[in-house]
């Protein structure tokens, strides 16, 4: 047992390290924050967000891997991203307008979060201004990632799509489906498998 506090608590400290590179946090903000997250297991093709279900959570991904995807009305899944360890992850926008979710998040092999409910995050603002800027900050760095994947998809080929996969998640390439890759490059696995026979 104080194994597992012992543990949670440097697993806190390396998400307040992930907040240090944005913004200062006092020390007494600091305290307070540690109480309101929690663990949570997250076990493969289980969902953190779902597809027009209300969000109530941010994450912060300690191990695990997610995929953030769309849905058609006909059932067709699109890839919008990838979250793997230490990145932050929600359905941001959802939060904000407290509608349900757009899209889903779900974990594709056993993952680990902390959690903070959002409602609990809001009340920060008003404790001190670092928590403020901290969800500007949160919230600029998920709008750059936002324009960029929208440039990809609408300005480059699928080649070079692919090309772009592979140096920012090459990792990831033998850890998950190739379908999943297709998705995420908005081509078909057929297409995808083309693409890589000409690349090697």
């Amino acid at each position: 047992m104080i194994g597992e506090m012992k543990a949670q608590q440097e697993e806190i400290e390396l998400l307040l390290s992930a907040f240090d590179r944005l913004v200062e946090i006092p020390d007494e903000e600091r305290v307070v924050f540690r109480t309101l997250i929690e663990r949570k297991t997250i076990p493969a093709q289980s969902h953190f967000v779902l597809i027009g279900e209300p969000t109530a959570d941010i994450g912060f991904c300690l191990s695990g891997l997610f995929r953030l995807y769309y849905t058609t009305p006909d059932g067709i899944e699109y890839n919008k991203n990838f979250c793997g360890k230490n990145e932050f992850i929600a359905a941001y926008s959802s939060l904000l307008m407290k509608e349900p979710a757009y899209f889903s998040i779900q974990a594709l092999m056993d993952s680990e979060l902390l959690v903070v409910p959002f409602r609990n995050f809001e009340t920060l603002f008003d404790r001190h201004a670092c928590w403020e800027k901290l969800g500007r900050k949160i919230a600029e760095g998920m709008f750059i990632s936002k324009e960029r994947r929208e440039r990809e998809l609408l300005m480059l080929s699928a080649e070079e799509r692919y090309r772009l996969f592979l140096g920012r998640y090459q990792h990831l390439e033998n850890r998950i489906p190739q379908y999943q890759i297709a998705a995420y490059l908005g081509i078909t696995p057929v297409a995808l498998s083309r693409i890589r026979r000409r690349l090697t």
